[in-house]
């Protein structure tokens, strides 16, 4: 809590200047959990084909992987240069200028984050990986267990019943 004089009176909390995520940021997150699927399917589970070991082919495979990625990547991009075009910061460190609801925005709240799932997501099918696939569960609890909730609740306080409306019309994920 803030004083605000000499005479000790406490104010309530100001409000936050952003979801205050600093280092477990979503890129990094992303790039760390899918390095780590890459060399663990590389040196340990390059043998381990379970979508082959079910009789699945492995072109439709590839190639479904492969327009998941790609779907999820362009979804993303929509929102991050959605983002650029209204001048808003895409960082969890910056304080928020515009509160977007259009673009991407109209089918998730977060299609930066659909991306980063959808492509670990991709690469589990396409390489039909094991390594991957935990990739991409734990980035969804990252992102829906840590990284959401506190975006959430920054946006919540500084855009108020505009904020609310908007998630009462559009899906968290999709």
């Amino acid at each position: 809590m803030n004083k605000t004089d000499e005479n000790s009176q406490i104010t309530p909390q100001e409000k936050p200047r952003s979801p205050g995520i600093r280092i477990a940021i979503p890129p990094l997150i992303f790039v760390l959990s899918g390095g780590c699927a890459l060399a663990l399917e590389w040196f340990y589970f390059l043998d381990i084909a379970p979508l082959s070991a079910l009789g699945i082919a492995v072109i439709p495979q590839v190639i479904c992987g492969f327009l998941i990625g790609w779907a999820g990547f362009s979804f993303m991009g929509w929102g991050f240069f959605r983002f650029k075009s209204v001048g808003t910061t895409t960082t969890l460190v910056d304080p928020v200028s515009h509160l977007v609801s259009d673009g991407a925005f109209r089918f998730s709240r977060n299609p930066m984050y659909v991306g980063f799932v959808s492509l670990l997501l991709g690469g589990a099918i396409m390489f039909d990986s094991v390594p991957f696939l935990v990739a991409t569960i734990v980035m969804f609890f990252h992102l829906d267990r840590y990284v959401i909730p506190r975006e959430e609740s920054y946006l919540r306080a500084e855009f108020g019943k505009t904020y609310t409306d908007y998630c009462a019309r559009v899906r968290r994920w999709l």
